[in-house]
């Protein structure tokens, strides 16, 4: 097993963090107009576009919107259809969703697709890797736990945010330690500089990289000088042979 140490692979990680710019701290009670105070637990809430609406399920930091919401005391919600999906500065789309309102969890299952516009609230921030502009995550499978600040993207796993791209069949971020885990297949590249290795695990705070893989295959275009750049070399001599 060779391993590498390399600033390479962060040309498409540092990128890749952004598409998993979801909530931050754990949903809270949307409480219904005329009811009394909710509890701890988001609420489906009616969408302001009237009768013809699709059911809710809102806090202060995202809405799912589906055609059905089975939700529970305990905080247990399904939505067995489509779901979309939105927040400031992104919005997605998966074909059903599962979680828990009250531990700040949602899986989102099957053709999921999040776009992020670039003007996320974090682009204002000093969270670097949230500012490089507008990106699309898509994988088979999403996992979100807000309270821990962990997300898991599983299946397929595609990133592309400009010239940069990136691929794995699972991905691992947890927001809070800065570590950045992809698994399995992975390639990362920015226009033709690309990275392969079965495994990268990458710190968005400190900008370390390791690669593991056998082999790992790291590809750079040679520049080209420019006309007039370069000394040409001088012709060989010719010298006589010693006979």
């Amino acid at each position: 097993m060779r391993r590498a140490r390399t600033s390479l692979a962060g040309i498409a990680l540092v990128a890749l963090c952004s598409a998993f710019a979801a909530p931050t701290a754990a949903p809270t009670a949307a409480p219904p107009a005329t009811s009394p105070p909710a509890s701890p637990a988001a609420s489906p809430v009616a969408s302001p576009s009237g009768a013809a609406s699709r059911p809710a399920l809102e806090t202060p930091y995202y809405r799912v919107e589906t055609d059905e919401i089975h939700h529970k005391a305990n905080g247990d919600f399904t939505m067995p259809n489509k779901v979309a999906f939105s927040r400031p500065g992104s919005d997605g789309t998966a074909d059903h969703a599962e979680g828990n309102d009250k531990r700040g969890t949602v899986t989102l299952l099957g053709n999921v697709v999040v776009h992020d516009n670039g003007n996320a609230p974090e682009a204002n921030s000093n969270d670097e890797y949230a500012k490089g502009g507008p990106s699309t995550l898509t994988c088979d499978r999403l996992e979100i736990d807000a309270k821990a600040k962990i997300y898991i993207a599983i299946g397929h796993v595609h990133f592309e945010q400009g010239a940069r791209k990136a691929d794995a069949d699972r991905g691992l971020l947890d927001r809070g330690t800065g570590k950045l885990r992809l698994e399995g297949n992975v390639k990362t590249s920015e226009g033709a500089s690309t990275m392969r290795a079965d495994t990268i695990d990458y710190n968005t705070k400190t900008k370390h990289v390791d690669a593991v893989g056998k082999p790992i295959v790291i590809k750079q275009p040679v520049p080209t000088p420019e006309p007039g750049s370069v000394t040409p070399s001088p012709k060989p001599k010719k010298r006589r042979l010693p006979f």
